[in-house]
């Protein structure tokens, strides 16, 4: 199971069942996690399409998306902020 957080409006289109998840079978970096959540919720993978998601994984940004993904992983969503 990993943890997934979806924050700014990303937080507003996933549905609540997506906190946790079991990594499905060929999911097994960030890209293919990205791809899998775009076939599973199309709104929520349009929105990520849209913008530049930020993706943060136990806490630190992750800046290639081949990063291997484990069991206990955290990953969070983020889109672009912006503001004062």
């Amino acid at each position: 199971m990993v943890r997934l957080i979806f924050l700014g409006k990303f937080g507003d289109i996933a549905p609540a069942d997506l906190s946790q998840v079991a990594l499905p079978a060929g999911v097994r970096s960030l890209a293919d996690l990205q791809a899998w959540l775009a076939r599973q919720q199309p709104l929520l993978g349009a929105a990520m399409a849209a913008t530049k998601t930020r993706l943060i994984v136990n806490q630190c940004v992750a800046h290639d998306l081949s990063l291997a993904l484990a069991d206990g992983d955290e990953i969070a969503f983020l889109p672009p902020m912006s503001g004062g």
